[in-house]
């Protein structure tokens, strides 16, 4: 029991120093001001004008240099201020505001094909039209007034925090990407175990497993991109680009090669989990494991509350695997144990403490040699540039787009709740579009999973201020109750969004509470749950049947991307075994880059794809095991990178198979894009023709890479025949 809450009042400090709890304060910090300021005035109706307006700023901010945020926060206000001046004008005339909505649903919904940060700025947006949909106080100017010194009062707020600790941010970032791949370790064990069950693994629970494996790879790759967009540009932008941030960017270009090792255990080979059981190696490799997760809480840690990394990093615990290699070297290797495979564990381990020594030395700010390897790097080529432009809002006007579609549904979701509430005489038309514009998302999947998850959040939130409600109407206690409320909801939305709602239905409600002076709080519970109800009725039926968005048709698209990445990166360090010229280093890892997000983008596709109906089982069982083998693939070739760092001497069998590999790549390729200009290869080169193969490590692997890639091209060609592939085919083409 002391474990346990050892356990959770760690994880308690963890979150309070991190981004998301820290972004929770600064939106309360600047909700709350203006409250606190206007009951002192007895003015509270002002203040709650002021706080809406920094909510939706807040809402709409996301990390990035000073500029970025400058220049974002500045054009969204402009977009906010016309929305709620146009919106209180029109509100009078209920066919005129109607006609507004649904312009305003379809135009802030296809900002999705700017990227993440104009969404945000999309999604504030359309919150100011639910905000002035709800102005108690008759006076345009007024409303819009406050509303606007809101905005701009949160702006002031978070460009000064910024002007203050400018690398706070990709800093938490950096601790929470360590943390995700702690947590990814932890899931590898749970993982391996599992599949080495001496009974069958029950299917249900290594379904789960391998679901969060899939998460956490999602999570790792979008932190990842969280931070290169923020260290990577502040970078770029700054002239003088202190040690601090130096030595923050070398952790990262440390960290990354630290994943790449981890994720090339290869968990998926049945032959790893064969070895460890017959070479009674299982209860060391996962002591590494958890020894591994340790470590990187650990330094994740430090990071997070500025402290020096304490600790211990041994690895002469691998001392029993290396004895054990040397013994089976010496004697007859029993039956079920491949030693490759055991070199090879014994290799990623031996470069994961290697680099969490760097990554520890680096922290500690006592990083010295090599650090040319992780300054040489061009990194405007990591970061991501967003084109904003009108033409790419109008090259997507056309049904082609599925930001097209999912806009023309937000936009028809809108009309018909507005309808059927004008019709019904339903007086909470903003709970329901409020509910509609934050849980109808482009794929049904998502939709969904966050419709499930706000209706939980609702009813507990509801029920939860009905208690405090019953037991106090203090306002002052009411205040520091929706304080809280406030942190809590910001600060758990992006990592929790059923428990983020669940405090946003108490702070709102217990704003209006205090707004309209003891008013009838069970009208207020009804009204909350009521709107939510409708709203998530509106969107399934939308999501559903109007111009639905199924993710199973973009499946073999992703395939054959990831496939085509996996392909670059395979010949860039091919390349670099094989001739004098050489790519540098910073293009072997965008290559590097290119296929772990195709992987997460897959992995998280796939998991959407899950939730959608109509889709036999054998397909997404087929679709399952294809997805496994790439991921397989992907790290198989990565180890081959971790090889080309030693001295290797690549014999002309092993040039053969790298060309027999490139080939039948090609042909993956050309059958899924449906080719018909790209010759398909003889593929006649089978496993019997390297029984004389003299295998080192390296062959080893090509000859791994190999098998797995024949694998994956009978599994693509098995799925041409399902009626699902077709369709996704066409709709590609």
């Amino acid at each position: 029991m002391s474990k346990r809450f050892q356990n959770i009042f760690s994880e308690s400090t963890y979150f309070v120093f991190s981004f998301y709890f820290s972004r929770g304060l600064r939106i309360a910090f600047a909700m709350v001001t203006p409250i606190l300021v206007s009951m002192f005035f007895n003015q509270l109706s002002i203040g709650i004008l002021t706080s809406s307006g920094a909510l939706v700023a807040g809402i709409g901010d996301n990390p990035g240099t000073i500029k970025i945020k400058f220049y974002t926060q500045s054009v969204a206000a402009i977009f906010y201020f016309l929305v709620v001046f146009i919106s209180q004008l029109l509100l009078p005339y209920t066919i005129a505001f109607g006609l507004w909505a649904t312009f305003c649903g379809f135009f802030f919904s296809m900002f999705f094909i700017y990227g993440s940060r104009a969404v945000s700025v999309g999604t504030s947006a359309l919150l100011c039209l639910v905000y002035a949909c709800g102005f108690e106080n008759p006076s345009l100017g007024v409303n819009t007034l406050f509303f606007m010194l809101g905005v701009i009062y949160y702006g002031i707020v978070s460009l000064g925090l910024w002007r203050i600790q400018p690398f706070r941010v990709a800093e938490q970032k950096i601790s929470e990407n360590i943390k995700y791949l702690s947590e990814y370790t932890g899931l590898m064990k749970s993982y391996y175990l599992e599949k080495a069950a001496p009974n069958p693994p029950k299917k249900n629970k290594f379904e789960d497993i391998q679901s969060r494996l899939f998460d956490k790879q999602e999570k790792i790759h979008s932190s990842q991109e969280d931070i290169r967009e923020n260290l990577f540009k502040l970078r770029i932008n700054a002239k003088s680009f202190s040690a601090k941030g130096r030595r923050m960017a070398l952790i990262f270009s440390a960290l990354i090669d630290l994943y790449e090792h981890l994720i090339s255990l290869n968990l998926h080979d049945p032959k790893l989990i064969s070895s460890l059981e017959n070479s009674n190696l299982k209860t060391d490799f996962c002591s590494q494991l958890d020894n591994m997760q340790d470590i990187l809480n650990g330094i994740s840690w430090s990071i997070n509350l500025h402290k020096k990394v304490t600790v211990l990093i041994d690895s002469s615990i691998l001392s029993n695997l290396k004895n054990q290699i040397i013994y089976f070297e010496n004697t007859n290797i029993p039956s079920g144990i491949d030693l490759h495979v055991l070199k090879h564990i014994r290799l990623i381990f031996k470069t994961f403490y290697r680099q969490v020594k760097i990554i520890k030395s680096l922290v500690n700010g006592e990083f010295e040699k090599d650090k040319s390897a992780y300054e040489d790097l061009d990194l405007k080529k990591f970061t991501q540039k967003y084109n904003y432009s009108f033409s790419s809002f109008k090259a997507n006007l056309n049904l082609r787009s599925n930001i097209f579609k999912y806009a023309l549904r937000m936009s028809f979701s809108i009309l018909l709740a507005y309808i059927a509430c004008a019709l019904l005489q339903i007086n909470y038309f903003c709970w329901v579009f409020l509910t509609i514009i934050l849980i109808l998302k482009p794929v049904y999947g998502n939709t969904k999973n966050f419709a499930i998850d706000r209706l939980k959040g609702t009813l507990t939130g509801g029920i939860i201020t009905l208690l405090v409600l019953l037991i106090t109407q203090n306002p002052y206690i009411i205040t520091l109750v929706i304080t809280i409320s406030i942190i809590g909801a910001y600060s758990f939305i992006p990592i929790n969004y059923k428990v983020g709602v669940a405090f946003v239905t108490i702070f709102v409600i217990l704003l209006l509470f205090l707004d309209h002076h003891n008013g009838n709080n069970w009208t207020n519970i009804y009204h909350r749950i009521g709107g939510t109800t409708i709203a998530i009725i509106i969107a399934f039926i939308i999501s559903f049947s109007f111009l639905p968005t199924w993710e199973f048709k973009v499946l073999p698209m992703l395939i054959g991307k990831l496939l085509k990445y996996n392909l670059k990166y395979f010949q860039k360090i091919s390349n670099n075994l094989l001739n004098e010229h050489k790519f540098s280093d910073t293009e072997i890892k965008l290559s590097r880059k290119d296929v772990l997000l195709g992987t997460s983008n897959l992995s998280s596709a796939f998991q959407r794809v899950i939730s959608e109906p109509k889709l036999s089982k054998n397909y997404k069982s087929d679709i399952y095991n294809l997805i496994t083998l790439i991921n397989l693939l992907s790290t198989r070739i990565s180890s081959l990178r971790t090889y080309s760092s030693q001295v290797i001497d690549v014999s002309g069998d092993d040039k053969i198979i790298i060309k027999n590999i490139e080939d039948i790549l090609y042909n993956c390729i050309a059958v899924i894009s449906q080719n018909s200009n790209v010759i398909i290869t003889d593929l006649s080169l089978k496993e019997n023709d390297f029984s004389n193969y003299n295998e080192s490590l390296f062959s080893y692997q090509l000859k791994e890479i190999h098998s797995l890639i024949l694998q994956i091209y009978n599994y693509i060609i098995k799925l041409q025949e399902f009626e699902e592939w077709k369709i996704s085919n066409k709709y590609i083409s």
